[in-house]
């Protein structure tokens, strides 16, 4: 992906020319309601650009995938708030660029699994998911939750319930290719409520996965 990334960067207007040393700032997933929307042209690019760093964060850079996710909220009508922080996004890239995505194999996938409660403008949490087969992201996503909750520790349960369907994939798609995993698949969760719901199941009041 690197002639990708440097094709990318050759197609930036000049007010994105800089350097960062992190993608998003603590203020992502605040809205500036004051700030103006961007004209058609500066809108179009701004539609066009949030794709192609959309491929791009699946494909080798993980590490942008949540300010990707959170642009890909404002693509419709976006505005002078949202194209500061696309900007940062592409200084990031310009003083990055070759960050390479490093795999080693290990004895049996982990899951971390976590989520930012109620950060989106219509209430809604955004979930963070990251599976490791030794060493690097062998699979990661980062995404805005599809229902509203009424607690961290629920945003916790959807996020661990949305994302069991990828994680029993993973382990039959890895017993087809022959490894077998002779341990449980361990995942990891911060929240100690979500913890305890968990494993205690439905009798708990956790999810029945």
């Amino acid at each position: 992906m690197t002639t990708y990334i440097d094709k990318l960067l050759t197609e930036l207007p000049s007010d994105m020319n800089g350097a960062v040393k992190t993608p998003v700032a603590s203020h992502l997933f605040n809205l500036n309601k004051d700030s103006k929307k961007l004209q058609e042209d500066k809108a179009q690019l701004f539609h066009h650009l949030v794709a192609k760093l959309l491929y791009l964060s699946h494909r080798t850079r993980q590490d942008i995938q949540m300010v990707v996710a959170f642009l890909c909220t404002r693509v419709q009508s976006p505005d002078e708030d949202n194209y500061k922080k696309l900007t940062r996004v592409m200084q990031y890239l310009q003083a990055h660029k070759d960050i390479t995505l490093t795999l080693e194999p290990g004895k049996q996938p982990n899951w971390w699994v976590d989520s930012s409660y109620a950060v989106h403008p219509d209430m809604r949490s955004h979930s963070g998911i990251v599976m490791s087969l030794g060493k690097g992201a062998a699979y990661l996503t980062s995404c805005k939750q599809k229902l509203n909750t009424k607690s961290s520790t629920e945003a916790e349960l959807v996020d661990i319930d949305d994302e069991m369907g990828q994680i029993l994939w993973t382990c039959n798609f890895l017993f087809r290719q022959g490894i077998s995993i002779t341990t449980a698949t361990n995942i990891y969760q911060d929240n100690k409520s979500t913890i305890f719901l968990a494993e205690r199941g439905p009798a708990a009041g956790g999810p029945s996965t």
